[in-house]
């Protein structure tokens, strides 16, 4: 009897495995997302916890596949201001393969820079994007974006 709830236990734990995983067809369609910023400083050899920037930056974002790659065509603004390039081209979109929840540590004059990017499914309609990067210079900062699927 205990070996039956052990493995109806086990298969409840693994029926959810592999569904948290961001792919390419998983992004189609088209996302509003809301970024927040936070950053921290060192103080006395640590660093504080985040502070809230107050950033209120939107993004809408449309996801396709051609040719089995992914593309996007993005628009952002922060609170009625539009930012950077809108226009509308569609781009090749790397964001799956660079936002893998890897550290990557670069130097770059005399300082290293450490990164952490990641993609991570919360529903079949929802995703968050955070990239952080700590420097030698005493600072970290985190972007987090919770994105939202438009129907």
């Amino acid at each position: 009897m205990k070996r039956i709830v052990l493995l109806g236990l086990v298969c409840f734990a693994l029926s959810g495995c592999g569904d948290d995983k961001v792919t390419k067809e998983y992004l189609v369609g088209k996302w509003e997302c809301k970024l927040d910023g936070y950053s921290s400083k060192m103080k006395d050899g640590k660093f504080t916890d985040y502070v809230n920037d107050g950033l209120n930056i939107t993004t809408k974002e449309e996801f396709k596949i051609e040719n089995n790659k992914l593309y996007s065509l993005k628009e952002s603004k922060m609170d009625e201001y539009t930012l950077g390039d809108n226009s509308n081209d569609w781009k090749e979109s790397d964001i799956i393969e660079t936002h893998t929840g890897e550290t990557i540590e670069k130097i770059e004059n005399n300082s290293t820079k450490k990164s952490i990017k990641s993609l991570l499914k919360k529903s079949h309609d929802t995703y968050i994007v955070s990239e952080e990067y700590v420097t030698t210079q005493n600072s970290r900062i985190k972007a987090e974006a919770i994105c939202t699927r438009i129907k």
